[in-house]
């Protein structure tokens, strides 16, 4: 009888923690929650700056870029025929830092985090510098994008492993809109980070308005 008991307690612990682990898993792999931001802590998107140099304008934003990806292509700001053209800087597409990466800074705190080191998780930008009246419109895009592979990284199953980490990406018509890309499934765009980068070059180009002064 003590033996029969003794059974029972021990697999009804192992159900509990089976049950435990399994909740836990899925709220790993939830859905994103809706974050509600503050609107007075929330930057516009575009966010508009106060008037500077444009070389140094371009200069900041390739600067703030540069703390999370490398960058791949750049056209400054330019004058032609009195009229200032816009500048867009591109960003090479990079695979998202996990928890154990915590000096990186292109996948945000929380969320992001998790979901780069559960997923194969790659994040680029876009930036445009657009001259305004008294200024500059600065239009920042994070696009993030999940790892489509043929099967399992370790599946026992014969066949070869493609891997698409710098796969080249297949542009639309629109220059400014999401690429296509081989190998990689696109989630849309990472918001958190798109706020974080808007909000520091604000402070910078801030920061040359004093010094100018």
């Amino acid at each position: 009888m003590a033996n029969s008991n003794l059974v029972a307690k021990r697999f009804a612990l192992a159900f509990m923690l089976g049950l435990l682990l399994m909740s836990g898993c899925r709220r790993l792999v939830a859905p994103a929650p809706e974050v509600t931001m503050d609107p007075q802590l929330q930057a516009r998107n575009p966010v508009e700056v106060p008037f500077v140099d444009r070389d140094l304008m371009m200069d900041e934003v390739s600067d703030e870029l540069d703390n999370y990806f490398r960058i791949k292509s750049e056209q400054r700001i330019r004058l032609v025929d009195n009229v200032l053209i816009e500048g867009w800087i591109e960003t090479h597409p990079q695979i998202g830092s996990s928890l154990i990466e915590p000096w990186r800074k292109d996948s945000t705190p929380g969320y992001e985090k998790t979901l780069s080191t559960l997923q194969t998780i790659r994040r680029f930008a876009r930036v445009r510098v657009i001259p305004i009246q008294n200024g500059y419109s600065v239009d920042v895009k994070v696009y993030k994008e999940l790892e489509d592979m043929p099967q399992p990284e370790h599946s026992v199953i014969a066949g070869p492993l493609l891997r698409h980490d710098n796969t080249l990406d297949i542009y639309d018509a629109n220059p400014f809109g999401p690429p296509v890309s081989r190998g990689f499934i696109p989630l849309g765009r990472d918001f958190g980070l798109e706020q974080k980068i808007l909000q520091n070059i604000a402070k910078r180009v801030q920061i040359c308005c004093d010094r100018q002064r």
